[in-house]
């Protein structure tokens, strides 16, 4: 179906629904992107022709791809979006540029997104055992595997992922189809776009995780295609690349403009002597991230840990590990956690044993590797924020040469919040209509004090999730949110640019997690919202606390359908909280008109404020400050262009002494 006609559909249906609706959706922003892109060179360095073969399985922990084998920065690096890969970590093709942004071209129309470039290879010599010219008789191939959606948006049919290859001098023809309303009538339009100096080799459709699934019978599919063409590729500075056609939501409904269209790309492999039926790797690996270590959560206080550590860690932990070749191979697993930065404190071996071949047998079922007991305890303390690393590792004779996906990490960190999110949104969660709630369970092992509650919301072209919520809190009855304890209006999403993507929202007042008014020390917290917009939060979909998920309108309280984790956190203890931002300081101001089409806007100072020395600063919905200026109450903003900022009124000293969102919609 059309996804204009889908949208337009929905707005028909929504007034007449009485029944509460969860969202799922994309990301407009990646902040992990976009924080590593302010530490990267804007421009990469040449590099010298690589020999061959090529190989890459993106498992290095790196947020962009490796300079020395790559040329271009667009691709995401990561080990949350993908569902079974063949290896640990995939390159995510999507609709955000290499600042963690949506491409400023994004829109609900199909349009070129993220590229994934090779850095020159020499395809025209082999050097070992002697130095010799390919030729076709080398049986030269190129493999990858790839995956439409995974974790991620689906792309759609008018979507597509392309491999090209670099060829001077050609031109080709691109044919795009798209529907627009003209007069009331849904019209198809065809769009030309000529690439200059590129063959397209092969490339694929956009279509929905389970149905790529139905058609293939797994996960990722292999591809395997043949370099023929002698005198245009056999050089010494042949390239590769890959990139995808994506597609934005309609602007109908502006909350829902975010990122999609994710594809994941693996286990890429170019070398002689190969072919078509070359689809086999020697090659023993983990397939997904480390598992956590903590049965319940992800984070928690170390002193609500410690008081029932033997009911809060794992009992066992769940491992995937795949043999990719056609053979047995003798391999021992092992696992040791070390606290802090210290040396480790405790090892796990599992002994020796034939891992079989994933092709006749799948993942490995020994218990010993998949299924390891966490047979320790953590060295209790007193420390208020503490974390522990534990380090599983892959000891075989099949990665020689291949040793960065024999090893992955996780760290559990003890702080002063309850989480059951790994801090990383693949998408984004929501509610419809006017009134839905949500509520989030949590269970305490001691009494403690409610200070606060972090959430992660993600960015929307226009910001058109900023609407004012009520965050609440409740306690429970039989397994359900009960009575309303702390209700108030006026909270908003705030988009952070931190490593720590949360924003914390402070309570009034401290709430006391205590029996009687908690019974079993259980409480909710959530929100209610007062518009049928998507408020976008960040969903986890690596870890799932459904269970533990509830949402209602008008009637009784319902359990979450989506398998994940909605990134909020209850705050306990003491409010300091390492690490994470606050929200903005100071008092909200006044301006008007909001949103602005006009050149100048009225910005009104809060009550008793001087108006002698202030600076007027604007900056972007990304962080990045675009305006800085004596106050002025008339101030001039034709040069902005449209979109969400943030304004703030700052003393000489830096001190904010206001601040308020800014739409630009002109």
């Amino acid at each position: 179906m059309n996804r204009l006609f889908f949208r337009i559909l929905l707005i028909i249906l929504l007034p007449v629904s009485v029944m509460a609706q969860e969202v799922i959706s994309g990301l407009q922003v990646n902040v992990r992107v976009k924080n590593a892109a302010k530490d990267s060179p804007s421009a990469r360095e040449a590099v010298q022709p690589m020999l061959l073969p090529f190989f890459e399985d993106f498992s290095e922990q790196r947020t962009f791809p490796n300079p020395l084998r790559w040329a271009d920065s667009d691709a995401f690096i990561n080990q949350d979006y993908p569902v079974n890969p063949p290896s640990v970590g995939v390159a995510t093709l999507d609709a955000i540029d290499n600042l963690g942004r949506l491409y400023s071209n994004a829109s609900p129309y199909p349009f070129m997104a993220d590229f994934l470039t090779s850095q020159p290879i020499r395809l025209d010599s082999i050097f070992t055992p002697q130095a010799r010219k390919i030729t076709r008789a080398d049986s030269l191939y190129l493999s990858f595997y790839y995956q439409p959606q995974g974790n991620g948006h689906d792309p759609l049919p008018q979507d597509s992922l392309v491999l090209e290859f670099l060829a001077p001098g050609e031109t080709q023809e691109y044919y795009l189809t798209r529907d627009t309303l003209i007069n009331g009538q849904l019209v198809t339009l065809t769009d030309t776009i000529v690439i200059e100096g590129w063959r397209k080799a092969w490339s694929a459709p956009g279509q929905p995780l389970s149905t790529f699934y139905a058609e293939q019978n797994k996960w990722f599919r292999q591809v395997l295609v043949p370099i023929q063409d002698s005198a245009m590729f056999y050089t010494s500075e042949f390239r590769f690349r890959f990139r995808n056609y994506a597609s934005l939501a309609s602007g109908i409904l502006p909350d829902w403009q975010s990122n999609g269209d994710q594809w994941n790309i693996d286990y890429i492999y170019l070398n002689t002597g190969r072919n078509k039926y070359d689809t086999l790797h020697n090659d023993l690996t983990f397939v997904s991230k480390a598992p956590r270590m903590l049965k319940r959560y992800t984070s928690m206080p170390y002193n609500q840990f410690r008081v029932n550590q033997v009911n809060e860690k794992a009992d066992s932990l769940s491992l995937k590990i795949s043999n990719l070749s056609d053979g047995n191979y003798n391999a021992s697993y092992s696992y040791e956690v070390s606290k802090g930065y210290q040396s480790p404190f405790h090892f796990y071996f599992s002994g020796n044993y034939f891992v079989p071949p994933f092709v006749t047998s799948g993942y490995m079922s020994e218990q010993y590797f998949a299924r390891p007991p966490v047979n320790f305890v953590f060295p209790v303390g007193t420390e208020e924020k503490i974390f522990f690393t534990t380090t599983h590792i892959l000891s075989n004779e099949a990665n020689i040469g291949r040793r960065q996906n024999d090893t992955i990490k996780n760290v559990t960190l003890f702080a002063n919040y309850l989480s059951y999110d790994d801090g990383t949104a693949e998408a984004g969660y929501g509610l419809s209509p006017n009134g839905a709630q949500f509520a989030y369970k949590f269970k305490l092992n001691r009494p403690d004090s409610l200070l606060a509650v972090q959430m992660y919301f993600n960015q929307t072209i226009t910001g058109g999730n900023v609407k004012s919520f009520y965050l609440n809190v409740w306690n429970d009855f039989f397994g359900e949110p009960g009575e309303i304890i702390y209700s108030k209006f006026g909270y908003e999403p705030v988009f952070e640019d931190s490593l720590n993507m949360f924003t914390t929202y402070k309570l009034d007042s401290t709430i006391k997690i205590e029996p009687g008014r908690f019974p079993n020390l259980i409480f909710y917290v959530g929100w209610r919202q007062t518009t049928s917009d998507n408020l976008n939060i960040g969903f986890d979909f690596n870890n799932d606390a459904s269970e533990n998920s509830f949402y209602r309108t008008f009637g009784g309280w319902s359990q979450s359908l989506y398998k994940g984790a909605v990134m909020m956190r209850p705050v306990l203890g003491k409010m300091k909280v390492v690490g994470l931002q606050e929200n903005i300081a100071g008092k909200a101001i006044n301006i008007y008109p909001n949103p602005c089409n006009t050149g100048n806007v009225a910005i009104e100072l809060p009550e008793n404020t001087s108006d002698t020395g202030l600076v007027l600063q604007i900056s972007s919905s990304n962080g990045q400050m675009v305006s800085s200026m004596p106050y002025t109450r008339d101030a001039d903003v034709s040069h902005l262009n449209p979109g969400f900022y943030i304004v703030k009124v700052l003393s000489r000293e830096g001190v904010i002494r206001g601040y308020s969102k800014l739409i630009i919609n002109r």
